[in-house]
């Protein structure tokens, strides 16, 4: 063992010399953990509301939490903007910061505890989400909880089975379940490339009425988009309607037409190229988004928490980048 090179000075009185306390790197003079929560959910959600739903907190607790943190550091973060708030110019810069070191502690925490998880559980889901969402990302989940088992059930089709989770898109109305918000959407016009290049290409709405126009049986997208433009739906001429969500956008990607998609399973779609939109023109539905559904006499399972918290945490991952 090698010693010491300084020289020990003695103790008065006679004894041992005392150990002096290795110090190991400068303390975290760091704002209250509740605060800095508070503030990146505000920020990374885009308003109190938003992140009071998150947090299961009320809208004066976060407000509450965001003006200590300001006052500990004092600095303004934020400032009213009509009935909400924005972030300042030193807000936007903490947020990202913050938002990775939350991302970090959740994957070491997650990296710790995933072995001891395990069991098997069904899961119902929207037949489109499954598709361009979820099955990309279940990779993901299957890594990170290797003793958890799946199945996937289409929550469209009757299959007998009770579903532990149901993932359901709609208004918040289901009896008996506990429900849990998991992202509202943003909905556009969608189109093939290849639309845009032919003889009507879509420059403004309407141009779309010089189209087919793709949709659910009812029609109601594009009538809830066309009012919200102030136009006439029932200018619509030639309309090709599928049963089957993921059948339109089969139908939409083939160049058949345009349809109504969303910020959600049209995702990839729109970062490859595959689907491009042509206007900037959208619809946000506020009482409809995707619920997460469970048994309101059932008790959560390990697994089933493991989940919950995995599929919060991907399918508003968009809300943070």
């Amino acid at each position: 063992m090698e010693k010491n090179s300084q020289t020990k000075k003695p103790v008065s009185g006679g004894g041992k010399a005392k150990k002096q306390a290795k110090v190991t790197g400068v303390m975290r003079r760091l704002p209250p953990f509740s605060a800095l929560r508070a503030f990146e959910a505000t920020g990374r959600r885009g308003n109190l509301s938003h992140a009071a739903e998150e947090l299961y907190v009320t809208h004066g607790a976060v407000s509450k939490q965001v003006k200590a943190l300001e006052e500990t550091l004092g600095i303004t973060l934020t400032r009213r903007a009509g009935r909400g708030i924005e972030l300042t110019s030193k807000g936007r810069r903490l947020i990202p910061y913050l938002t990775k070191a939350f991302d970090d502690i959740d994957a070491a925490l997650r990296t710790l505890s995933s072995e001891t998880f395990e069991g098997h559980m069904i899961v119902s889901c929207m037949p489109g989400l499954t598709n361009s969402w979820l099955i990309p990302r279940l990779p993901l989940f299957l890594d990170q909880y290797p003793n958890i088992s799946l199945t996937v059930l289409s929550a469209t089709q009757p299959n007998g089975q009770e579903a532990d989770i149901e993932i359901r898109y709609g208004r918040p109305d289901w009896p008996d379940r506990n429900i849990r918000m998991l992202r509202q959407l943003d909905v556009f016009p969608v189109c093939s490339p290849r639309l845009m290049n032919g003889p009507n290409p879509v420059r403004r709405v309407d141009d779309l009425f010089k189209h087919t126009l793709i949709d659910e049986p009812g029609g109601a997208h594009w009538r809830e988009f066309f009012v919200s433009q102030g136009k006439d739906p029932s200018k619509v001429t030639r309309t090709l309607r599928f049963q089957d969500f993921t059948h339109g956008m089969t139908a939409v990607r083939a160049g058949l037409g345009v349809a109504m998609g969303d910020d959600l399973t049209m995702e990839n779609d729109l970062a490859t190229g595959q689907l491009i939109r042509p206007l900037p023109a959208m619809i946000r539905r506020q009482s409809l988004a995707y619920y997460l559904l469970t048994a309101s006499d059932q008790p959560l399972t390990g697994a089933m928490s493991a989940f919950i918290d995995w599929l919060t945490m991907e399918i508003q991952r968009k809300d943070r980048d």
